[in-house]
């Protein structure tokens, strides 16, 4: 609505008239009565209220038709419609000039269910590209750059169109749909019945239209008192991803980039965030479309996942760190089942080693009720390094011993002792020495051994 004719409604405020010579001039309230009588007496008395006031005829004989073939009337006793009943019926005078205009809407606001791109936010600088048809400069052609759009887009396709009818940019725009990226199309409410045709000759399906959101507008129009004059929407352009906009006089049919000259400018940059606001605007004063129902299609489920039965398992572990070990109850972690170390949790030795029984018995000791062996002195002879050079002590090798090694040469050398202080030499041995003892050099072992003996004698 003209900012004219809402400064009309203000109580006691009656603008001046704006003269028809300057900028400004917009809404004449002459020109509204002359189109009622236009659309209630014909064309006859829309000529004679002009001649009578001394006004110029403002209609084309084609906009003349277009008006008079499209007007519609508010329905009697419908308080939706725009106005019950007309004001000269109700206050009982012939005059037609007063109309009523709804300022607000009790309608919810369509979201913008899949998804937009954030706007608001620096695009870098406005860069333009234009194109013609026919083309110029060897440029491509206009339905060429059209569908390389849609083709590239990743995150959204938004379309203001008056008419979408062209089968290779609508099969580009349901493939887009099918790869994931929302589509909204907008269309004038006069050019859906023929995109709704179109879509049919296709045979889309269900998948094709899960992704995309259609709905119609209407054109600002005229309110008059017995009924409306609707308008049309010639906005023709094409959001690509929240930061490309395509515009121009370019229709997506395929008269329109076969027969028709038209211009189309590509521009990229801060530029558009004003057709973003501009297609929200749009999109929340449009009417719904529902394809599937126009195309008695079900909508597919979304969300829902579909699980085969599988068998019951043991408890889970209580951490996600552990694992389960078959249908034991506890678990144990993750980084250690691997470990070979830890398949002794599984009863399992890692490697090929022999059983565990086997191997634990080769770490305990001798049973202590088992017999020594029938020479013990020998043993403990062998034990005994042997001399080396003569004035040299031997060195004793550093062997590994294991614990039951160390127990029984203990015992061996305490049962020699034994057997010493049972048969002590007499007194003529300490002092009578062969010519072999004589001559053999004594290590310190034998030294030791020998000083021992000495010791027990005494004390005896």
């Amino acid at each position: 609505m003209a900012d004219s004719q809402l400064a009309c409604l203000e109580d006691g405020l009656m603008p001046a008239a704006v003269p028809e010579t300057r900028p400004q001039f917009y809404y004449s309230e002459q020109q509204r009565a002359a189109l009622e009588q236009l659309l209630t007496h014909g064309d006859g008395a829309f000529k004679s209220l002009l001649k009578d006031e001394k006004s110029q005829d403002f209609l084309s004989a084609r906009e003349i038709k277009a008006i008079t073939s499209t007007f519609v009337k508010y329905p009697q006793g419908d308080a939706d419609g725009g106005a019950a009943e007309p004001r000269a019926e109700r206050d009982g005078s012939d005059s037609l000039r007063s109309t009523y205009w709804p300022q607000m809407s009790d309608t919810e606001v369509p979201p913008l269910d899949m998804g937009w791109p954030s706007s608001g936010l620096f695009k870098g600088v406005t860069r333009v590209t234009v194109y013609t048809h026919p083309p110029k400069d060897s440029s491509p052609h206009i339905k060429e750059v059209v569908r390389k759009l849609i083709q590239e887009s990743s995150k959204v396709v938004a379309i203001v169109m008056d008419l979408l009818t062209d089968l290779q940019i609508l099969r580009d725009l349901f493939e887009a749909s099918k790869r994931g990226v929302p589509v909204y199309i907008v269309l004038d409410q006069q050019g859906a019945p023929h995109f709704l045709d179109m879509c049919s000759r296709m045979q889309v399906g269900a998948k094709e239209l899960q992704n995309v959101r259609t709905r119609t507008v209407k054109g600002v129009g005229l309110n008059l008192s017995l009924g409306r004059i609707p308008g049309n929407v010639y906005s023709k352009y094409m959001l690509i991803d929240g930061d490309k906009v395509m515009f121009g006089t370019y229709s997506f049919s395929w008269s329109s980039s076969r027969m028709d000259r038209n211009m189309i400018t590509v521009m990229s940059g801060q530029v558009v965030d004003f057709y973003d606001n501009d297609f929200r605007e749009l999109y929340a004063n449009s009417d719904k479309l529902n394809l599937f129902k126009e195309f008695h299609l079900s909508k597919p489920q979304t969300g829902t996942l579909s699980r085969a039965a599988v068998a019951k398992r043991p408890p889970a572990a209580t951490s996600r760190f552990q694992v389960n070990l078959g249908d034991a109850t506890r678990g144990v972690p993750a980084h250690k089942y691997h470990n070979p170390k830890y398949l002794l949790a599984l009863g399992q030795i890692p490697g090929p080693t022999t059983p565990i029984q086997e191997y634990l018995n080769k770490m305990e000791p001798p049973d202590p009720g088992q017999q020594d062996p029938e020479n013990p002195t020998e043993e403990l002879e062998n034990l005994t390094p042997t001399p080396s050079e003569p004035g040299k002590e031997s060195k004793k090798p550093k062997t590994l011993r294991s614990k039951g090694s160390w127990w029984r040469k203990s015992k061996q050398e305490k049962t020699s002792d034994a057997v010493i202080e049972e048969n002590p030499p007499d007194d003529t041995s300490k002092h009578t020495l062969t010519a072999d003892q004589t001559s053999e050099p004594q290590d310190a072992g034998t030294k030791k051994k020998r000083g021992l003996l000495s010791f027990f004698r005494k004390a005896k």
